[in-house]
């Protein structure tokens, strides 16, 4: 094979590549701090979360 028809072959599998990647492939759900928590546990967290900032001991009154 010539050099131009390397060339030629690299760049279109890269194109299919990424059309495979953009198109044929599900997206993947959005990453976060709380990967792999469902809705409802993240709202029990950010609960749990807002509970805690009221709750913390206060220093003893000098």
């Amino acid at each position: 094979m010539s050099r131009r028809t390397l060339i030629f072959i690299a760049i279109l599998a890269l194109v299919v590549s990424i059309a495979i990647g953009r198109y044929a492939l599900p997206p993947t759900p959005a990453s976060g701090i709380h990967a792999g928590t469902t809705g409802a546990q993240d709202d029990a967290a950010k609960a749990a979360s807002r509970a805690m900032t009221f709750t913390q001991p206060k220093a003893p009154a000098q």
